[in-house]
């Protein structure tokens, strides 16, 4: 193998590496944002739950009387 096809193989080979790091720190943000919208999903299952079983609401959700 000659020095040059040597040299062309290590660039290709640090250019792979650079391109698999940024797909790394792009999964990682879109498995955090997937665990928030998990979280907040979860979140609005339990309060329909809540609303549909006739469970009292807070009282933001309370109308307030009418005089």
């Amino acid at each position: 193998m000659t020095d040059e096809r040597l040299t062309e193989i290590e660039i290709k080979l640090a250019h792979t590496e650079q391109a698999i790091n940024e797909m790394s720190d792009v999964l990682y943000a879109q498995q955090a944002l997937l665990d928030k919208l998990g979280a907040g999903l979860a979140g609005l299952r339990q309060r329909v739950s809540g609303m549909e079983s006739g469970s009292e609401g807070t009282s933001d959700d309370e109308k307030p009387p009418h005089y």
